[in-house]
Parts: structure tokens; sequence; C-alpha cells
């Protein structure tokens, strides 16, 4: 995706698995904090699912739901069907390329969409581009989980929030932290609405924006 920095991976393991340790630190927070909107007998979308080990875990926690998990690093596909083959997970799908920072990208409709540690990571142009591709694709009452840290009001929420921030901006000007705000502005202006704004562990939150049942 345009801007988007690779994960920073702990082990690269021969059967192409790739670990990164800010998924096993944040695994449980997610699945308790997604666990009311995850659809049973549904189909959900994660977007940019980078190892796999987020997609495998849902697939374990909601068996009752078909998972797609998508990519658009080569090496981040292999590794997810890497992880959903050695995990045995017959309700997650085979790894599809998808950069969801393009124009008008289709693909689905979908229940439920799931974006972890994402919108840093990528410019404006890019994020709003991802949000209205959500709200496409997201069936009538559909819900997006976007996890992530965000910026309050022009706020870094922590002092390692804005030295990550730097960090990331000293790297490449046009990506870094936004604002919460900002984020649900477009939200709603491609036609969704909030359903909920949750804390997380390490000053990260989760908003969830519902489709209307148009």
């Amino acid at each position: 995706m345009a801007g988007e920095k690779p994960n920073y991976i702990a082990d690269v393991r021969k059967d192409g698995r790739l670990s990164a340790p800010s998924a096993a630190r944040n695994m449980d927070p997610i699945l308790s904090a997604i666990a009311p909107y995850v659809p049973t007998g549904g189909v959900a979308l994660e977007i940019a699912s980078g190892t796999g080990e987020h997609a495998v875990a849902f697939a374990g926690a909601f068996p009752d739901t078909v998972w797609q998990p998508t990519d658009i690093d080569a090496a981040r596909l292999i590794s997810i069907d890497a992880w959903r083959a050695r995990k045995g997970m017959m309700n997650m799908r085979v790894a599809q390329r998808l950069d969801a920072t393009a124009p008008s990208w289709r693909t689905g409709p979908f229940d439920l969409a799931v974006t972890v540690n994402l919108m840093h990571l990528i410019d404006q142009t890019a994020a709003q581009a991802v949000v209205k591709g959500v709200a496409r694709n997201l069936l009538p009452g559909g819900h997006w989980f976007l996890y992530g840290p965000f910026r309050s009001q022009g706020l870094f929420r922590s002092d390692s929030d804005l030295s990550f921030h730097t960090a990331l901006t000293e790297d490449d000007p046009a990506i870094g932290y936004k604002d919460i705000e900002a984020v649900e502005a477009w939200a709603q202006d491609a036609g969704l609405t909030r359903a909920a704004l949750i804390e997380m562990p390490a000053n990260n939150l989760v908003l969830v924006m519902r489709q209307s049942d148009r």
C-alpha cells in the first residue's frame, strides 16, 4: 500500500510464516473487543493482514464466521496462508491480494471489516481511500472494527506515541498518526455511523463504525 511500512518481523520460519511481536501482545484485548461485532455465520474481511497471526486468531476464536485475510505484500500473503495451513483453519479463506488504498477497490461484500495497525502507516489520501472502500464493501448493518494508535484533537495520548509518530514522519513526512475525529468524520461522510469508541491497552483505540440498514 502507498506509504505502508512492513511489520517489524521477529522471526521468519522455514515454512514461510512470519511473526511480529506486536501481534502476540495485542491479540487477547482485540479478541475481547471485537467479539460483540463478529457476525455469526457471516463473512469478515481483514484489511492488511500482515503476518497472518491475527487472522488465524480470529478464525480460531470465531469458528462460525468465515474470515477473508488480505494484504498487498507477497511475503505476507505467503505467511498468512502458511499460518492457515499450520493451524488447520477451515473457516479461513486463502489470502487475497488487495490494495485497499486504491480509489475504487471492491471485494466482498462483507458483514464485518477489520483493520489493525494500518492508518498511521499510510498517508491521508490513502487512509481516506481505505475508509471509502470499507463503506463501499460493507453489507447493510455491517461493522468496521478499526484498531490502532491515534491522536485526539491534535494531541498525542502519551509521550511514547509522540516519539513513535516522530520516528514515522522522519522516515516519511506524509505518514504518521491520524486524529481519531478526522477518521470518524471521513467514515461518516462515507455513510457510516459510530457504534463504539473503545479504549485499549498501550493507549490504542478501537473505532467501531456501522453501515446503515439501507
